[in-house]
């Protein structure tokens, strides 16, 4: 049975930044700070988030197995990782 899991944006970072789920589980971002924030792929498209508002979301279901990092769009310093195994 797929999980959902939840990432909070907040005080500049990803709580938590690393996340180990299953194919086929579901991530939601939800952006806890005033600035905005996005939800973005290092490398490939797999994570592909809209500049998010205060309290707005992104979820995105995972189907492949692998490590996909990930960054803030216009905070690079902010950093997470999600395994799915």
């Amino acid at each position: 049975i797929p999980q959902t899991y939840n990432i909070e944006i907040k005080s500049f970072s990803f709580r938590p930044n690393e996340l180990r789920i299953k194919t086929g589980d579901t991530v939601i971002w939800t952006n806890k700070d005033s600035t905005r924030h996005t939800a973005t792929s290092d490398s490939g498209d797999e994570l592909d988030s809209p500049l998010l508002s205060k309290d707005e979301t992104y979820s995105h279901a995972f189907t492949q197995l692998g490590t996909f990092s990930y960054h803030c769009n216009p905070h690079s310093n902010m950093k997470g990782t999600i395994i799915v195994e």
